[in-house]
């Protein structure tokens, strides 16, 4: 049990003492009786939903249709007896409440001035107590409070009642800013995404059609890394390997924000910006979507989803059913048989992936999440230096990185192989992408000497690192070469819709085998397209090669373009327009 994990406890106790020093002695009492029946059902609800879904409970959940059925039929039946302990309190309280009822004394207690006094001592006592706590779990995973990435590290940091306290917080704070687009704006946004998404005389419409879909999303691959050499041997020969018989982009950038890899699993299967604040994971799972498994699943595809992890990070489990996958395998499918960092390695979970597609019905799309090569790099209990000799890097962050790279890359040459074997390759389009970048800005001096020998990089070179790697591997080694218009994540639908036959009706990204220009916007605004990079932050608009500052002036189309892309996926997310139109559609 973690320190900052009693102080949040400790302090949420506190402040719920002070509001209770408020009140008469028998209203004191019954809204103790109240408060503790309330705090014991949250405590028992968390226990019970911990057990299927390894994650705590949350506002959101309790108007969460798609708990209903069998899901919620499998929680309630693990409760235990065990639990009724957590009631055994009440037992003793209710009947002394009775008791004190039936005395009919006069009240008594503390006089209202000492009371107050009392209270508002209590109140900075508990509310220090509770951000002593908080603050401790922003210094070690910064960012978590605000994302709630993982939700049931946060309440085992800061406390059960202070987790359910910022989490209806923020849920009330979402339902009360929340307004209704009128239909002037409604129109705008669905004549936006008809025009985006017009279909039209494509190249390559169809080409694939029928053909499985296995898409593979890597931790952390940056771009630099393929065809990357140190001391002589590749980072990842694997993939380099693969890229010379497959379509490879080249100019992929990273685009998620607040949610980390989840924003590029909602990016690739979505094709809409990551939300503006948090994780989309977790701040719109009650949203209707029109997705890539969905549109997959309208041409008779099965969907299912794999990530060796606890089903609860991210809120995964939740909102891979409203991306509509038929069936997500988490680290409670797979056999933790051989395990590096965070968990089960690449190596083994590819393994396992591929039998599990072996029973699958065809077509299908697996979409694979990977984990070895997450941060921090580095796992005690095993070394990568006998794999990639890194030379001088041994033992610091970027060698730490590289090896870890290399070892994740010998892991995709296993997903080849078997795939190959189970006589799945040849009948499959095969995907893979970096989910976001691995080396912090804090780290770019040791970056430039390693790719660029010098000291530190210019604002164009940092942002020119804030690539991933991407490529598209089809049938037969169809249409491989190098696409280097420059793009993002969010192009990865409509790109694979086109080939496959899918729809995307709402997709804001681009199908990158029909586009000339170049184009990525990123949450922030900032945008680079084929020549030039505009930082919204600084109104400042360079020349790709050469840097110079040009005139923002010149480029306003370009600029209002990103504006009005932004503005038009937050509408669609955060005014969950798609439901709205299916219900008014439907009648």
């Amino acid at each position: 049990m973690h320190r900052s994990f009693l102080l949040g406890t400790l302090g949420a106790v506190i402040v719920i003492t002070a509001l209770l020093l408020l009140l008469r002695p028998r209203a004191r009492y019954y809204a103790f009786l109240g408060i503790n029946l309330l705090i014991t059902i949250i405590l028992v609800a968390d226990v019970v939903y911990g057990r299927y879904f390894r994650d705590v409970t949350s506002v959101a959940l309790l108007k969460q249709a798609r708990l209903a059925g069998e899901v919620q039929e499998s929680v309630f039946a693990l409760i235990e007896p065990r639990d009724l302990a957590y009631f055994i309190d009440l037992l003793v309280l209710v009947p002394l409440l009775c008791f004190q009822r039936d005395k009919r004394q006069p009240q008594s207690g503390l006089k209202w001035p000492l009371r107050l006094v009392l209270t508002v001592i209590c109140l900075l006592v508990g509310a220090n107590l509770t951000q002593a706590s908080i603050d401790s779990l922003q210094q070690r995973q910064p960012g978590l409070i605000r994302a709630f990435w993982d939700k049931q590290v946060v309440a085992h940091n800061i406390g059960t009642l202070n987790f359910h306290a910022i989490d209806a917080w923020r849920y009330l704070k979402k339902q009360m800013a929340s307004t209704k687009l009128s239909q002037e704006e409604q129109a705008a946004v669905a004549q936006w995404f008809a025009e985006h998404n017009a279909e039209g005389n494509k190249q390559y419409h169809n080409l694939m059609q029928g053909k499985n879909l296995i898409m593979v999303q890597l931790e952390a691959f940056q771009g630099f890394v393929l065809n990357f050499k140190i001391n002589g041997q590749e980072v990842t020969p694997n993939l380099n390997r693969l890229a010379k018989k497959s379509l490879t982009f080249n100019n992929i950038y990273a685009q998620t924000a607040g949610g980390g890899t989840s924003d590029a699993e909602f990016l690739a299967n979505v094709s809409l910006y990551p939300a503006r604040e948090g994780a989309a994971f977790y701040e719109f799972y009650t949203n209707t979507f029109q997705s890539l498994p969905m549109a997959a699943k309208e041409q008779g595809y099965e969907t299912v989803v794999m990530h060796a992890n606890r089903p609860g990070f991210w809120n995964r489990t939740h909102m891979y059913t409203a991306l509509g996958f038929d069936a997500y395998y988490s680290d409670l499918d797979f056999d933790i048989d051989e395990v590096f960092g965070l968990g089960l390695t690449d190596h083994s979970f590819y393994r396992q992936a591929v039998q599990k597609m072996q029973q699958m019905q065809q077509p299908f799309y697996a979409f694979l999440v990977s984990l070895s090569s997450h941060f921090p790099f580095v796992d005690a209990n095993v070394s990568l230096s006998d794999r990639l000799d890194v030379g001088a890097w041994q033992g610091t962050f970027i060698g730490n990185y590289l090896q870890n790279i290399h070892f994740a890359d010998e892991a995709v040459g296993v997903l080849i192989d078997e795939l190959q074997a189970a006589g799945l390759w040849d009948n499959s389009v095969v995907v893979i992408y970096g989910d976001h970048t691995a080396i912090p800005h804090g780290r770019s001096q040791e970056l430039a000497k390693l790719l660029y020998g010098k000291e530190g990089l210019d604002e164009l070179q940092w942002q020119e690192e804030q690539k991933v790697v991407m490529m598209l591997h089809l049938p037969g080694d169809r249409l491989r070469g190098v696409n280097d218009r420059t793009a993002g994540q969010i192009d990865i639908f409509p790109t694979l819709a086109n080939l496959l036959g899918f729809k995307s009706k709402y997709a804001a990204g681009r199908d990158l085998l029909n586009t000339d220009n170049g184009f990525v916007c990123f949450r922030n605004g900032t945008w680079i397209n084929d020549d030039v990079i505009y930082f919204r932050s600084q109104r400042k608009l360079l020349d790709l090669k050469t840097g110079t500052e040009l005139a923002a002036e010149d480029f306003a189309a370009e600029i209002e373009r990103a504006e009005i892309e932004l503005k038009v996926s937050d509408q669609l997310l955060e005014y969950d327009l798609i439901r709205q139109w299916q219900t008014e559609a439907d009648g």
